[in-house]
C-alpha cells in the first residue's frame, strides 16, 4: 500500500510559514480590492448582463479572500497584519483597475491581465508548497483553480465578443490599458511578488479616468426603465395577474443588486465580516432577478418590451443619509418583515406551489424564501445588533423613517401618484 495516501514528492522541502502566508496575503488582497471594484463597475457599467456576471464575481472573490484570510490566520499571520496592503504596487495596479473607462477596457484589466496572473500565482505555489505540510491551502486553491478558470474563461469571451465590435480607436485604447497595466503587474513583482521587478511607463492621461460612482441605475439601449416600479403597467385582480407582478418581482430584483453594490463599494469604515455578507447578500439579490428573468423567458416573454425599474438604487444613493439606513430598509423594513406568514416568503412559495402549480417559479421561491432567511439574519447582526445594540424598537422605528423617506422621494422623484395599491398589497416582500 502506498504510504501518505498516494501524495507524491512527500520528501520535497517546500516553502515555510512565512512565505506561504506572504504568498496567500498578496493574492487574496487583489480578491479583496477587484470584489469592491467589480461591486462600483455592477452600477456603473450598462451591460445588463455584466450586471449579474459582476455580482457572481464579487461574492467569488470575496469568498477567496475569506479563505486566505482564514488559511493566513493558521499560518501565524495575525488578521490586523492581514487586512494591511502587502505593497503599495499591489494598490496602484488595483486603483487603474477600477479606473477603467469602459466595459472593455473593464474586462481587458480584470480578465487579460489581473485574473490569469492570479492564476499563475496560484499554479505556482501548488508546485513550490509542500504537499504534506501545506496540503490545507493545496486543498483550498485546487477548489479555487475551477471557479477562477471559470472566471477567466467567461470574462475573455465577453471581451472577445465587445472587441468584435470595437473601432480601432477603442482596439488600440484596449491594448495601451493592457500594456500599462502588466508593467504595474511588473513593477509588483507580479502577484506574488517573487518575479524581478521593473519600472513601468508613466500614466497616458488619455486613458485615466477617475471613477466614480453614478446617481442613477444605468441600462444599455435594449431596455425602457421606469424609476417607479410598474409605472403605467395594470394587472387582474385574479391569480394570475398576482403571478405576473410576482414574476416581475423577482426579474426587478437588479436594482436592488445595484443598491447592495453601492453600499459594498462605500462601507469603508466596516469591518471585513460586514462586506462578506454584503457581498453574499448582493450576489443572492443578483440571483433572484435571474430567477424572475428566468421564468418569463420560460413563458415567451421578451424582458426587452418590459420597462426595466431602476428606481430602488436611485433611492438608496440619493435619500437615505447613510449606508446604514439603506441597509436598514433592505434588511429589517423589508427582508425581516417578509418573515412573517402570511403573506411573508412563505406564502409565496405555497402560492406558487399550490394556486398556480407553476413548478419553475415554486423552485424559485423556495430558494428565494431560504435566501431572505440568511438576509434577514444579516440585519439581525450588522443593523439590531451592531448599530442598535440589540434593541430591536429602534431599529423597527429606523426602518420606518426608511419607509416614510421612500414614500416622499417616489412622490417627488415621479410627480405623480403613488403605483396602484392593489399591485403592492397583494405581493407582500418585494423591493
Amino acid at each position: 500500500m502506498h504510504p501518505f495516501m498516494g501524495i507524491e514528492q512527500w520528501d520535497k522541502i517546500g516553502m515555510s510559514v512565512a512565505e506561504s502566508a506572504n504568498r496567500l496575503h498578496r493574492l487574496a488582497y487583489i480578491d479583496r480590492r477587484l470584489a469592491r471594484i467589480e461591486a462600483g463597475h455592477l452600477i456603473a457599467r450598462p451591460e445588463y448582463e455584466l450586471k449579474g456576471a459582476l455580482a457572481r464575481l464579487v461574492w467569488q472573490d470575496a469568498s477567496f479572500n475569506e479563505q486566505c484570510r482564514n488559511r493566513c490566520r493558521q499560518l501565524r499571520l495575525s488578521t490586523a497584519a492581514f487586512d494591511k496592503c502587502p505593497d503599495i504596487a499591489l494598490e496602484q495596479l488595483t486603483n487603474q483597475v477600477l479606473d477603467s473607462a469602459s466595459t472593455l477596457t473593464l474586462l481587458i484589466a480584470l480578465f487579460e491581465v489581473v485574473k490569469p496572473a492570479q492564476l499563475e500565482a496560484i499554479d505556482d505555489y501548488l508546485q513550490r508548497a509542500q504537499p504534506i505540510v501545506d496540503e490545507p491551502t493545496i486543498t483550498m486553491l485546487r477548489h479555487q483553480q475551477l471557479d477562477r478558470q471559470m472566471q477567466i474563461d467567461w470574462g475573455q469571451s465577453a471581451a472577445t465578443e465587445l472587441l468584435q465590435s470595437a473601432s480601432e480607436e477603442e482596439r488600440q485604447d484596449a491594448e495601451k490599458w493592457k500594456s500599462l497595466l502588466e508593467n504595474l503587474l511588473q513593477r509588483a513583482g507580479g502577484v506574488s511578488g517573487t518575479e524581478p521587478r521593473t519600472e513601468h511607463e508613466p500614466l497616458m492621461p488619455e486613458l485615466a479616468v477617475s471613477f466614480e460612482l453614478p446617481n442613477v441605475s444605468i441600462r444599455d439601449s435594449r431596455f425602457k426603465t421606469n424609476r417607479r416600479k410598474f409605472d403605467g403597467m395594470t394587472f387582474e385582480d385574479n391569480d394570475a395577474g398576482r403571478f405576473e407582478a410576482m414574476m416581475l418581482h423577482r426579474f426587478y430584483e437588479m436594482t436592488a443588486t445595484e443598491a447592495l453594490a453601492y453600499i459594498y463599494f462605500s462601507a469603508d469604515s466596516k469591518p471585513w465580516a460586514f462586506h462578506y455578507d454584503v457581498a453574499r447578500h448582493l450576489w443572492d439579490e443578483a440571483r433572484h432577478s435571474w430567477f424572475g428573468e428566468a421564468a418569463l423567458r420560460a413563458k415567451g416573454r421578451n424582458i426587452y418590451d418590459i420597462p426595466n425599474w431602476i428606481g430602488f438604487y436611485e433611492m438608496c444613493v440619493n435619500e437615505f443619509d447613510s449606508i446604514d439606513e439603506a441597509y436598514t430598509h433592505l434588511t429589517i423594513a423589508i427582508e425581516k418583515a417578509a418573515m412573517k406568514y402570511p403573506p411573508g416568503k412563505r406564502e409565496e412559495w405555497e402560492f406558487c406551489r399550490d394556486k398556480v402549480q407553476d413548478p419553475l417559479m415554486t423552485t424559485f421561491q423556495d430558494f428565494d424564501w431560504a435566501d431572505e432567511v440568511v438576509h434577514a439574519g444579516f440585519g439581525q447582526k450588522w443593523i439590531i445588533n451592531d448599530v442598535h445594540q440589540g434593541d430591536q424598537d429602534k431599529a423597527q422605528l429606523a426602518a420606518a423613517v426608511t419607509q416614510e423617506k421612500r414614500t416622499r422621494f417616489m412622490e417627488r422623484a415621479m410627480g405623480q401618484a403613488r403605483p396602484d395599491k392593489q399591485v403592492t398589497d397583494r405581493f407582500a416582500g418585494g423591493y
